[in-house]
């Protein structure tokens, strides 16, 4: 399956000639292997590009260093195929002048030359240009700017370890298969990288040569000695692509370029734009953070053997995963409607059919996470997919729930339906014990926590101590009444009255129950667990802000919650914390237990809006536009450290925080429609938009080609002393729109 191309129209390719697999000669030579991962060294700065399921993550000098632990590579479905990417000139590494990778699948990098025995400094400007489309295509452009004819060589270096992407994270592993020594075809115009995995499966990278060949290639260094007069360029094209068993992933045609791939690569993009609906606002930063979510949106959709999802960050995790899918989903609904619905496919594709505990599979389940490289085909990892998430299901429910009030797609309410009874199966079976849904993990090689704060030492009780299992989440009870609730709405719509009002009292009954049981009263915070033992694990943390985004907290006891989670233990300046300063376990530094997660704002924003606390949402915007002002191209990114505003001109970035990241990326967008505060019900050709409010610094927001069922529309909100216009600029089709202030 791995072998076949499953990217977005992927262009027809002629076939290339491969010389046959008995050429190659195997490498016995040690290639960095074992070499630990640490995580510190990923706070070094990274380029990345991506396009379908492939993906580069270059250093900040556009490079890919030999033997780094940092991350750094090539990357095609879980697999390194590029571990090394240098260029020389005369021996000397040059140094960089530009770099710019804002269209997210395309990048352009110029440098100039040092002080070489040969060559004065800055002679020479060298410029690098790469797109990824369904290949990868470079295209170098050098020129002398000395007034004398120069000789150089400029050398260009490739390797690959073809490392499972577990493995560049850290996994060591006792076995791996055979790399073969670097080859070149008869002509001297191609390189051939290749590796036969411990599955029987042979790996290969091809590095095409287009323009001139080179003098030479030994062992992946290409060579080129160049005679340059001055002011005249020299042009080389270079095309890389990939191949499992003999079988393109893709390929070139020989009369492609790289000016028609660049071409291309855009006019997708713009297309892909076009359909969707377009944000403006009077806010230059919000305008950055908006164009920068969408491109990221855009290069994040990650092709699958069952259709296309949504990857959840790079570098760590460029694969589909539930919870990320379906909070990602529902936060570009109002804007991308498709992509909701390739998200709900996808997962509703991978939905559990047995029971299978070392995957964590059970019958209606959602998948937690997707692999498709070698340790995932040997099974050596569960992820083929892996389902230990205890919130993807209800989540996914409410995503189908949101998509129909937006689109009014009956049809495909009627063909989700089943696997809808399936999920709903499931999370009746893994509440029925308690009434809550709980986790534990089922293999040694699964997650110990399993809601979306999944580190190993996320869930602990007072005194650090970590809650035993199974464990029952807050957040995750909020998830599951909200689902019940939701598909009780499309049960209605269906005519299946019964079931409906069955879920809606099941959910009723949630409700009282979470309020008795979870409920703190000498803190008025609901706890964040539920230990396996039914202690309270009391500490304060984000988890509660979804507790009041899924309704299971209203009225009062919501508003003492939004009370407590701004305050200055909860409150950075950055955002909310995932934890309080005052729980022994806090660490601004880590990766759950006091960071500051744009998503998780998100969701606390829309839950504060939902309670009428509409300056706290207000401020929450404020902060996540702080954050993306001071990060590389406006890009919320996965995380940032913890510590405080006040003590900091800048936010602090987590070391190995994923950027992009999907539910990052569409945080900005989450945000913005919570605050006009969009209420769709497209069967009923319906769209309500209730007290919209904008922060007075934005002014004015519009959003063009909004569609609701099958009417599209123009609309604009004015903040003006305190108060938010509404202004209906264009409507197209049957829509009822009702303004209420």
């Amino acid at each position: 399956m791995v072998g076949k191309s499953f990217l977005m129209d992927p262009m027809k390719s002629d076939p290339i000639t491969f010389e046959k697999e008995d050429e190659y000669v195997v490498d016995s030579r040690p290639l960095c292997q074992g070499m630990p991962f640490v995580l510190t060294d990923a706070a070094h700065p990274r380029l990345i590009l991506k396009h379908g399921s492939h993906f580069m993550v270059l250093d900040q000098e556009a490079r890919i260093p030999a033997c780094n632990t940092l991350g750094f590579g090539y990357y095609n479905y879980d697999t390194r195929y590029l571990s090394e990417w240098n260029f020389t000139v005369d021996g000397a590494e040059l140094s960089l002048l530009s770099a710019d990778v804002k269209r997210g699948y395309a990048g352009s990098f110029l440098y100039t030359n040092p002080q070489t025995n040969s060559l004065s400094q800055q002679n020479l400007m060298v410029q690098r240009q790469i797109v990824l489309s369904d290949v990868v295509s470079e295209r170098i452009v050098i020129e002398n700017y000395s007034a004398n004819e120069i000789t150089v060589e400029f050398c260009m270096k490739y390797q690959s370890d073809f490392a499972d992407m577990f493995e560049v994270r850290g996994v060591n592993r006792q076995e791996r298969g055979k790399r073969m020594l670097p080859r070149k075809d008869k002509q001297g115009k191609r390189l051939f990288l290749a590796y036969r995995g411990l599955d029987d499966r042979l790996l290969e990278t091809m590095i095409e040569f287009r323009g001139s060949a080179p003098d030479t290639i030994v062992d992946g260094e290409a060579r080129y000695n160049l005679t340059l007069p001055p002011r005249t360029p020299w042009y080389l094209q270079i095309f890389m692509y990939t191949r499992i068993d003999g079988e393109e992933q893709f390929a070139a045609r020989p009369e492609i370029d790289f000016a028609n791939l660049l071409d291309d690569a855009d006019k997708r993009f713009a297309l892909w734009r076009s359909n969707g609906a377009q944000i403006m606002t009077e806010d230059e930063i919000v305008n950055f953070a908006v164009e920068r979510g969408l491109r990221d949106i855009y290069i994040l959709r990650q092709p699958t053997p069952k259709g296309i999802g949504i990857a959840a960050g790079i570098p760590w995790y460029s694969a589909p995963f539930g919870r990320d899918s379906a909070i990602t989903g529902w936060q570009m609904l109002p804007y991308r409607p498709d992509l909701a619905r390739e998200c709900i496919k996808l997962l509703g594709a991978y939905q559990g059919t047995k029971v299978d505990e070392f995957r964590a599979e059970r019958p209606g389940k959602i998948m937690h996470e997707l692999r498709l490289g070698e340790m995932a085909r040997l099974g050596s990892i569960p992820h083929t997919p892996y389902y230990g998430t205890v919130d993807a299901t209800a989540l996914w429910c409410m995503l189908v729930a949101r998509y129909f009030r937006w689109t009014g797609d009956l049809a495909f309410a009627t063909e989700i339906w089943p696997k809808l009874e399936l999920a709903l199966s499931w999370l009746d079976s893994a509440s029925e014990k308690t009434g809550y849904i709980s986790y534990i993990r089922e293999s040694a090689e699964g997650l110990e926590n399993q809601g979306w704060k999944d580190s190993g030492n996320s869930i602990g009780h007072e005194n650090a101590e970590l809650a035993k299992p199974p464990i029952s989440l807050c957040e995750v009870q909020g998830y599951l009444y909200a689902a019940r609730l939701a598909i009780a709405e499309i049960a209605s719509v269906l005519k299946k009255d019964e079931l409906a009002e069955r879920l809606q009292a099941q959910a009723a009954k949630l409700k009282r129950d979470f309020k008795r049981d979870f409920w703190m009263p000498e803190h008025e915070f609901p706890a964040l667990a539920l230990d396996g033992e039914g202690k309270q694990v009391k500490v304060f943390s984000s988890n509660a802000g979804h507790c009041i985004w899924s309704g299971i907290l209203d009225g009062e006891m919501a508003q003492r919650v939004a009370d407590r989670m701004l305050a200055p233990d909860m409150d950075s300046g950055w955002g909310l914390r995932t934890l309080s300063t005052q729980a022994s376990y806090y660490n601004p530094m880590s990766y759950h237990n006091g960071s500051v997660w744009p998503h998780d704002n998100a969701i606390i924003l829309e839950g504060f809006r939902r309670i009428g606390r509409i300056r706290d949402a207000h401020y929450l915007l404020s902060a996540m536009a702080a954050v993306a002002q001071h990060q590389r191209d406006f890009r919320l990114p996965e995380l940032v450290c913890g510590f405080e505003r006040t003590n900091w001109g800048s936010p602090i970035d987590y070391p190995v925080s994923c950027s992009p990241q999907a539910w990052a990326a569409g945080s900005i967008f989450q945000m913005l429609s919570s605050c006009v505060n969009f209420v769709p019900d497209a069967h009923r050709k319906t769209l309500r938009i209730e007290e919209p409010c904008l922060p007075e610094w934005l002014e004015r927001v519009t959003f063009h080609n909004l569609k609701v069922g099958n009417a599209e529309l123009d609309i604009a909100f004015s903040a003006v002393n305190g108060h938010t216009s509404c202004q209906i600029l264009r409507k197209n089709g049957d829509l009822k729109v009702i303004i209420e202030n």
